[in-house]
């Protein structure tokens, strides 16, 4: 993994969390990451990165249909935080959309963040 990917897959966790966190509570945040790193055999922020699609399917076998208020709660976060030019449903959409446009767009919307830190 070369440090561009590095660094944007440390973004996309730490967004992750802190939205998780501030949105639903700690708790929240600890359960479903366990829950997404048993079924991904791996840091659910990963896939995230790799593989969006495969990581909203994941989040939305373990919450059903609140895995769609997840992700408008982190496009909401990233919008408020990073002053992002886009709306929450938008985000929450590059899920479920073509893999390799939306796997662009959420690579630079996590790497709009880094640069902003």
């Amino acid at each position: 993994m070369n440090e561009k990917n590095f660094l944007t897959q440390k973004a996309a966790q730490k967004i992750f969390e802190e939205a998780t966190t501030m949105g639903l509570g700690s708790t929240f945040h600890v359960i479903i990451s366990f829950h997404l790193k048993n079924k991904f055999n791996k840091n659910p922020c990963e896939m995230l990165v790799e593989n969006p699609k495969s990581f909203y399917d994941g989040l939305k076998e373990v919450l059903g249909e609140g895995a769609d208020a997840v992700l408008i709660l982190i496009g909401t976060y990233l919008i408020t935080k990073y002053n992002m030019n886009y709306n929450a449903e938008e985000f929450a959409k590059l899920f479920t959309r073509d893999r390799q446009p939306a796997e662009q767009k959420l690579i630079e919307i996590f790497q709009k963040a880094v640069k902003q830190e």
